[in-house]
C-alpha cells in the first residue's frame, strides 16, 4: 500500500441536507427495508451524527463495529456512554464475552433481522462504524456459504439488498491524524490502562480475539513491562493511524457512499 491514501471528493457536510434527505427515504414508498448507514475512518464523528440522526428521527442505532461485541471492553473501543444509552437504544454491543469469536457473518446473520424489526415498527435504522467489511457485506447483501466463500446480491444485480442512504464522514489525512491522536491520549486518560488490567484480572486471556485489537494488545504489553506508558501511547496511536488508511482504501470499493467532510464544530464525540 502507498504511504498516503487520496483525499475523497466530499461535500461540506450539512445537517439540513442529511436531514432532508433521511425524511425523503422515510416518506419514499419502497419494497425494500429501509437504512440509513455511517461509516468512516476512525475518529471523523460517526457515533455522534448517529446519535443526532437517531434522536431526530426517533430510532435505533446498531453499531458496525468489530471490537465493540465485546463486553466490558468500554474505554478502548469508545463505546455509546450511559447518558448516551439513555437517549438512543444501541444494537450490536456488548453481545459476547472475550474468549468467544466474531466473523463477518455473524454480524450479518444478527443484524439483519433487526434492520427488519426496525423497519415494520415504521422507523429507518441506523448503522453506525468503521469496520468496513461488516457494513459492506450488509448492504450488498453476502450470502456466506461454507468456509469463507460468498455471493454478492449487489455485484449479481448492480443493487443495494436495502433502500440507503450511506453517508461517510471523512476530512484530510492530516486532520484525521490529529483526531486520532487525540482520541488515543484521552483514551489512556479516561483509563485504558486500568480497563485492561482489570479484564486480565478477571481471566480474560491475553491472546484472546478481543485482546487484538489496538489499544489493547499494545497495553497488556506495557503491563508486561515491554514498553513505558509515553511508547505505548505513541504504539497506539501509529497503530490507529495505520488502521485508518486501511479503513480508507477498503472504503474506496464502496462507489455508493456520499462522503462528507466534517467540521469540529458538528462533534460532540470524536469516534
Amino acid at each position: 500500500m502507498s504511504r498516503h491514501v487520496k483525499d475523497f471528493d466530499a461535500a461540506p457536510l450539512d445537517l439540513t441536507k442529511i436531514f432532508d434527505s433521511v425524511q425523503s427515504l422515510l416518506s419514499a414508498s419502497s419494497p425494500r427495508e429501509k437504512l440509513v448507514v455511517i461509516l468512516g475512518a476512525t475518529g471523523t464523528g460517526k457515533s455522534a451524527l448517529a446519535l443526532t440522526l437517531a434522536q431526530a428521527f426517533d430510532t435505533e442505532i446498531i453499531s458496525a463495529d468489530s471490537m465493540a461485541v465485546y463486553k466490558n471492553f468500554n474505554v478502548g473501543t469508545a463505546k455509546p456512554t450511559p447518558s448516551e444509552l439513555q437517549l438512543v437504544h444501541h444494537h450490536m454491543t456488548d453481545i459476547i464475552d472475550a474468549d468467544e469469536r466474531f466473523s463477518v457473518g455473524e454480524f450479518v446473520r444478527r443484524a439483519k433481522p433487526i434492520i427488519t424489526d426496525i423497519n415494520r415498527r415504521g422507523k429507518i435504522p441506523i448503522v453506525a462504524g468503521g469496520t468496513g467489511l461488516y457494513v459492506q457485506a450488509l448492504v450488498e447483501g453476502y450470502e456466506f456459504g461454507a468456509g469463507k466463500s460468498f455471493v454478492s446480491h449487489y455485484k449479481r444485480t448492480g443493487e443495494l439488498i436495502y433502500a440507503a442512504r450511506v453517508f461517510g464522514l471523512t476530512a484530510t489525512r492530516d486532520e484525521i491524524y490529529a483526531r486520532i491522536n487525540r482520541r488515543t491520549a484521552q483514551m489512556f486518560a479516561n483509563g485504558l490502562v486500568d480497563e485492561v488490567r482489570g479484564l486480565l484480572a478477571s481471566g480474560v486471556s491475553p491472546t484472546s480475539q478481543a485482546m487484538g485489537g489496538i489499544g489493547y494488545k499494545e497495553t497488556v504489553e506495557y503491563l508486561a513491562g515491554a514498553a513505558t506508558l509515553d511508547e505505548t501511547v505513541a504504539k497506539v496511536s501509529q497503530a490507529t493511524r495505520n488502521f485508518a488508511k486501511r479503513q480508507l482504501t477498503w472504503f474506496r470499493r464502496m462507489k455508493y457512499i456520499e462522503w462528507l467532510k466534517i467540521f469540529d464544530a458538528l462533534q460532540r464525540r470524536e469516534v
